[in-house]
């Protein structure tokens, strides 16, 4: 490694953690993220160098792996040399640097015997499983042989690359791993760490990659330019004729099912003979435990116009009139309970209810023992999977390219690769009924396009034919000759050729295609996400389109890094991010009823962040999750940075057929303006604070007013009383100088019952002003419960920054929409911190405490539920210690435990009235650029 010297020059974010790596690096190594295409393979090799220890390094997939020593051999020594024979890929032959993947440390440590398994997926049913598990004792030696190996090689440098979505069996051996070598110095490089997992598995990730030393969003990068400006587009679609035949058809099925279903008189009989309805009180632990199905029993019965007892509305503390309305979502709850969970307790009804299980299962709304009728898995296969989404492919293809011309480089990632539909022959047209890399290809093929196609995956590489001369000079530049390469022309079309490499050197063949496609001699590249998803560095990608259904916050996040990357060939690349969508025409022209019974409607709750009032169908649902997982640039005016799906400002926009194509229409003329799209950046970067950076923030349509209820405000009524009644006093005072002596009696009576008065309310008047101070606005009451959680996690070892350098911030919208924020605290502690009060402002799921806050005014009665944060319900002591803090804050209330009968009762009448409630607290997360 003595030769090592890099060949580069450093970006801004690189040079300051080298600079600092001395205070950095401590028993715990260093931990950066930053977000894809940011250069952390080059600083982790730097680091690595600085070091000057024997390393192994451990990447997530064998593109990764072998970027690794590209990037050594390319970046670190001189031009035109080989890979030096210190460089291993084989954990049981260490070198000074030994580069593998997560999966084979697994393979090695369990004593299987190839040196790398299948790690890419590419088709489907395939999960790169190995086959037949060594005994224990043949695991203990090879575990051991490979550390002594290790150990014998000096490694003292652990370089973990992307260590967060790894399986299970993964963490133990890497946790052996490190245990084994002595505390080396662990170098952990992401660009996702995994904020949204439990603080269990969290705790897990950060013993194992030490605290987060470094972290630089994507906004940053494009500031520092870094990254380029881009942008994401949705191309919207509706299924095709014989796709929207079969989800009409299922829907038909599902309607007439639950019309036949509402006449059952026998189907009915069995509800109303069900114990927990005709005993209520001798069943109430059981009710207790399955609020929802008990609910949806009386929601149904409700819906038949059945008169319920008082008994039994009176363990949900409800009157009839509060009953939701029937809809698919309870009629799902209640067939589930019927059915499955308790079967056994409609023995008299097994005959209608096994009619009910075959004729649902005859129209295809099981899936795995759990009934579904409003969107099963297989309509949302057909929804994901949909062929109207390779139209919108070449829709996309064909503008890209006008618009980019010979400068385009587009790559289109799918999930998997479809060799089953590759056409034997030129007059082998098979219909493409399937998403996948192939069909894709194809469809692209036959569509007429000037475009230079090809194709990388795992097993399958195509390019075109007369891209042949280039690739050839590519190898040669890498000192693979011919005979190690092997050429043959596609059987359905002499323009293409597919390319093998032998042996080892066939390592080489992602790094060669893409040179290949930065050269031009491929201008459009379909590939599997599971192969270029994640780590595939290919500056030039200008266009990606995003043909997976991925929608893991870590692999979307990853899959758009592959076109965010600068290049510098083009220094004012701009990249278009392009997702697909197919919409639901059942949902679109609200041909599902979703109520039935006394009340009938189609529209759904509104959802208060959602400026898409509409419900689109599962595959739009899917893509908003998606786009929580990275932040980008906004449609509107002025743009701004932030995350979530409403940055596309489409609340507006009209959803039927014409609407639709309008839509695509706006998407299109946004992507082919690149040269606005970096003025709009540029404008969106600027910043009112010193240092500019991404703000998590929680956004909420309810906030706990400390003030709105009679136990506070009778001490401001009875001060304000007494205040006015010394003023009458006074005034009587005056008259009495007047010569009206019949007055003194009443001054005198009337001045020692209001100062007395004035006594009795002072100190509670004391308190409920200085609440009244502290929650006299919602975002008030925001922060004052913001500052509660903040304290209790503080008190319980969450947050370990001091009190006094962390605040919580609160603002309020025109719109009513109130944002609370932690300002000075770590990353994680942001994130543990928007968990905790997002669960006190939502109703109350299953939470161990609750805070009760009950208040009457007059005839008006008024109950307020808040679960305590589950991190700090886990110990009384830490739930007594937050109710405290709540009632200095916020107000009084008493916490109650839910694991009781009477706590589990107070729960469950206030989920019951959630249910039928007109106003539903909702809060949602997001991050923005300030």
């Amino acid at each position: 490694m003595k030769d090592l010297a890099f060949q580069g020059t450093w970006r801004t974010y690189q040079q300051k953690i080298l600079d600092d790596l001395a205070n950095l690096i401590g028993e715990d190594g260093l931990h950066i993220v930053a977000a894809p295409g940011s250069g952390k393979t080059i600083l982790g090799l730097e680091v690595m160098r600085r070091l000057g220890e024997a390393t192994l390094i451990l990447a997530p997939s064998k593109t990764i792996r072998d970027q690794w020593a590209q990037r050594l051999r390319m970046m670190f020594l001189p031009a035109n040399v080989a890979e030096p024979d210190w460089i291993s890929h084989d954990l049981r032959a260490p070198g000074a640097v030994t580069i593998i993947t997560y999966q084979a440390l697994h393979a090695a440590f369990s004593g299987h015997t190839s040196d790398e398994e299948t790690l890419d997926s590419e088709e489907e049913g395939s999960d790169g499983a190995q086959a037949g598990e060594p005994g224990k004792q043949e695991t203990e030696k090879a575990r051991k042989k490979i550390i002594a190996k290790l150990r014998e090689e000096k490694v003292r440098t652990l370089v973990l690359d992307e260590a967060h979505h790894l399986r299970n069996e993964w963490w133990k051996a890497l946790t052996m791993l490190k245990e084994a070598l002595g505390k080396p110095t662990v170098v952990a490089l992401t660009a996702t760490p995994p904020y949204d997992v439990d603080p269990q598995e969290w705790d897990r990730y950060q013993a194992l990659c030490g605290p987060i030393d470094g972290e630089i969003s994507v906004p940053e990068l494009v500031l520092q330019g870094d990254l380029c400006p881009h942008q994401d587009y949705v191309h919207f679609s509706l299924p095709s004729t014989l796709e929207a035949q079969k989800l009409a058809e299922f829907r038909a099925e599902v309607g007439d099912f639950i019309e036949t279903l509402l006449k059952s008189a026998e189907f009915k009989q069995a509800i109303l003979r069900h114990p927990w309805i005709t005993q209520p009180i001798e069943n109430v632990e059981h009710i207790l435990d399955d609020a929802r199905f008990f609910s949806s029993m009386l929601i149904f019965l409700n819906s038949q116009y059945v008169d319920l007892p008082q008994s039994t509305l009176d363990i949900l503390d409800v009157k009839a009139r509060e009953i939701p309305d029937l809809t698919l979502e309870w009629i799902e709850a209640l067939l589930n309970g019927v059915i499955y969970t308790y079967r056994d307790d409609f023995g008299e009804a097994e005959q209608i209810i096994r009619y009910q299980q075959e004729r649902l299962r005859e129209i295809k709304a099981v899936d795995h023992g759990k009934v579904r009728l409003t969107d099963p898995r297989s309509v949302q296969k057909l929804l994901v999977s949909s062929v109207s989404k390779l139209d919108a492919i070449v829709d996309i293809a064909r503008l890209e390219s006008v618009s980019m011309r010979d400068e385009l480089r587009m790559v289109i990632l799918s999930d998997y690769i479809r060799k089953d539909t590759l056409p034997t022959s030129a007059a082998d047209l098979p219909p493409l009924g399937r998403m996948g890399v192939v069909p894709i290809f194809e469809t692209l093929r036959r569509s007429g396009l000037d475009l230079k196609l090809g194709i990388l995956t795992g097993s399958m590489v195509l390019i075109p034919a007369g891209s042949k001369a280039i690739l050839d000079e590519i190898a040669d530049h890498l000192g693979i000759g011919a005979e190690h390469m092997r050429y043959q022309q596609a059987a359905f079309d002499a323009g293409f050729v597919s390319v093998e490499l032998e042996g080892e050197w066939s390592r080489n063949i992602v790094h060669m295609i893409t040179e290949l496609f930065g050269r031009g001699g491929i201008t459009v590249l379909v590939g599997t996400q599971a192969l270029l998803g994640e780590g595939w560095d290919a500056p030039s990608v200008n266009t990606l389109i995003l043909a997976s259904t991925v929608g893991s916050y870590v692999l979307s996040n990853q899959m758009r890094g592959r076109a965010i990357r600068i290049d510098p060939q083009k220094p004012q690349k701009t990249a278009n991010v392009w997702h697909l969508a197919v919409i639901d025409p059942e949902k679109l022209e609200q041909r599902i009823p979703l109520r039935f019974g006394r009340k009938s409607t189609d529209r759904k709750a509104p959802d208060p962040f959602d400026t898409m009032t509409i419900d689109l169908g599962s595959d739009v649902d899917a893509l908003k999750r998606r786009f929580y997982a990275f932040e980008g640039l906004s449609f509107g005016e002025p743009p701004l940075i932030e995350s979530s799906f409403q940055r596309l400002m489409l609340g507006s926009a009209r959803w039927n057929a014409r609407g639709v194509d309008d839509i695509n229409t706006m998407m299109e003329r946004w992507a082919i303006d690149r040269q606005s799209l970096k003025a709009r950046w540029h404008s969106a970067l600027r910043s009112k604070r010193a240092v500019a950076r991404m703000q998590e923030t929680l956004e909420s349509n309810y906030a706990p007013k400390g003030l709105v209820n009679w136990n506070t405000t009778k001490f401001l009524f009875a001060q304000s009383a007494a205040i006015a009644g010394m003023i009458v006093n006074g005034f009587l005072h005056g008259l009495r100088g007047a010569h009206i002596r019949s007055l003194q009696q009443l001054e005198l009576v009337l001045f020692v019952v209001f100062a007395l008065l004035a006594i009795f309310s002072l100190p509670g008047a004391l308190k409920a002003g200085r609440l009244l101070l502290r929650n006299g606005s919602l975002e008030g009451s925001m922060k004052q419960v913001g500052t509660t959680v903040l304290e209790a996690l503080h008190h319980i070892g969450v947050i370990k920054t001091e009190l006094g350098k962390i605040s919580v911030e609160a603002t309020l919208d025109e719109n009513g929409i109130i944002y609370c924020r932690l300002e000075g605290a770590t990353t994680i502690e942001r994130s543990r911190f928007l968990d905790a009060l997002r669960e006190v402002l939502v109703p109350p799921q299953n939470p161990r405490y609750i805070v009760v806050r009950r208040s009457t005014f007059w005839r008006l009665k008024r109950v307020d539920y808040h679960a305590v944060p589950s991190l700090i319900g886990r110990k009384r002591e830490d739930a007594v210690y937050f109710a405290k803090l709540w009632n200095r804050y916020v107000g009084d209330s008493d916490l109650i435990y839910t694991r009781s009968v009477q706590g589990r009762l107070i729960l469950l009448q206030f989920r019951a009235k959630s249910f039928a409630s007109a106003f539903t607290r909702k809060t949602d997360r997001v991050s923005r650029w300030e």
